[in-house]
């Protein structure tokens, strides 16, 4: 169920960024409902993220770097 509602996530996110590349910005009130929805505009890869998942990958990236693997 999980993996079905992050691949429509990244489905939209990557729709709203083709949108905003081939037109321009979304305008101000797309913008504003966006982020108070977590998901905001990366200037340096243009495209759109979801900071939630941004941030988890990066927690779970970061145990398994750098957690001993008997306290996983």
């Amino acid at each position: 169920m999980i993996e079905g509602i992050i691949s429509l996530e990244k489905a939209a996110l990557q729709r709203l960024t083709e949108d905003r590349l081939a037109t321009g910005e979304l305008g101000d009130e797309v913008e504003t409902m966006l982020s108070e929805a977590g998901i905001y505009w990366d200037t340096i890869n243009e495209e759109y993220f979801n900071m939630d998942s941004f941030q988890r990958e990066t927690y779970e990236r970061l145990a398994a770097e750098y957690a001993p693997s008997n306290h996983a």
